[in-house]
């Protein structure tokens, strides 16, 4: 996938495969054995450094290109996954990941945060994912904004 032109369709496509590769093979053993969030970040973001080859991928990540761990509103931000350029910016996506769905607490919590994230960082779309044991929950995010929600 070439750096800098990636579709949010293409992005969107490829990071839901991740999640679909993540839900068959590890999902139903990580939650009957309760693994914290960053167990499930982690699997979510090896099936995505496949699917983003030219990219980087990396969890709980706290700093900007340029070196910073701040927002322009001077808010911290250490994101569960982002898929990036580490050398010079190219803000693909931003991950919040929470064993909650979107309308818990947790959820909107994160949620919100991920907006001003996504919108303040240039990131070309947010990705809240909520596992439960029953289902997954995606929020996709753009232009600091909910676009939809999906249930796989």
């Amino acid at each position: 996938m070439d750096r800098n032109h990636a579709t949010k369709k293409t992005i969107k496509n490829n990071i839901r495969k991740a999640i679909q590769i993540f839900i068959e093979k590890d999902k139903k053993l990580l939650m009957q054995v309760n693994v914290h969030e960053v167990a499930i970040s982690h699997r979510i973001a090896v099936y995505l450094e496949h699917l983003f080859p030219n990219l980087d991928i990396d969890c709980e990540y706290n700093k900007h290109y340029d070196g910073s761990s701040k927002q322009s509103d001077g808010a911290k931000i250490r994101p569960d996954i982002i898929i990036h350029h580490r050398e010079y910016l190219n803000a693909v996506a931003i991950f919040e990941i929470k064993k909650a769905g979107p309308n818990s607490q947790l959820g909107k919590s994160d949620i919100k945060k991920l907006k001003k994230a996504q919108k303040n960082l240039r990131y070309k779309i947010g990705v809240y994912i909520g596992v439960l044991k029953r289902n997954v929950y995606i929020v996709w995010i753009s232009d600091g904004k909910e676009l939809e929600r999906e249930i796989l």
